[in-house]
């Protein structure tokens, strides 16, 4: 579907295996292994940026519509509030939208802010919740050369919110070292291990 930029066949296809399996087996067993393929694809130029966009935004779509159905119920755990966000400069959300949908699936109350969202865009936040748990995915930004400024400026907004955390997924932080200081940051190493620890 991707390389023919064929979308009937897309629908197809996934409306045969939602018949059969959830959203989180689709897209632990299909999407993930078909993601990391395209990186493969893209590196030898088998695929173009637009095949990359196009099955992308499909599978959006399809978290989208998922996400919508669950935000019609009330959250059932309202001990914490979930913020997720990119951080400036970074446009990859595929990741993001996924957990945003996990979270929603468990209960929890989210705000998705979506991409390329400065620091100081955050600061309103907590004057409604205390105990926010903010979310980020690091696909290419902040570089790793800048993270440790960027965690250094993240945790002078969470001292306006002693109750609150940072949680932070993807590319640029699985090679940062051990003795890196964190303050209220915390890192997963994979968006599984992110809802497992709910």
């Amino acid at each position: 579907a991707m390389l023919n930029f064929d979308q009937s066949l897309f629908l197809k296809t996934y409306n045969e295996l939602i018949e059969e399996k959830s959203l989180t087996q689709i897209f632990n067993e299909v999407f993930i292994p078909l993601l990391s393929e395209l990186g493969l694809l893209w590196q030898t130029n088998t695929i173009s940026p637009a095949h990359e966009h196009f099955i992308s935004n499909l599978i959006k779509q399809k978290i989208y519509i998922h996400t919508e159905k669950l935000q019609f119920e009330t959250p059932t755990k309202n001990d914490e509030v979930y913020v997720l966000f990119l951080p400036e400069n970074e446009i990859h959300e595929l990741g993001l939208l996924y957990i945003n949908y996990q979270l929603a699936l468990h209960g929890y109350k989210t705000i998705y802010l979506g991409q390329t969202m400065p620091i100081q865009s955050l600061e309103d936040l907590p004057k409604y919740y205390h105990n926010i748990r903010f979310v980020s995915y690091f696909t290419v930004s902040p570089t790793k050369d800048d993270i440790g400024e960027y965690f250094e400026r993240f945790n002078e907004l969470l001292k306006k919110s002693p109750g609150s955390q940072l949680y932070v997924l993807g590319h640029q932080i699985q090679e940062l070292s051990d003795d890196m200081p964190l303050g209220r940051i915390k890192l997963f190493k994979s968006i599984n291990q992110l809802i497992d620890s709910l």
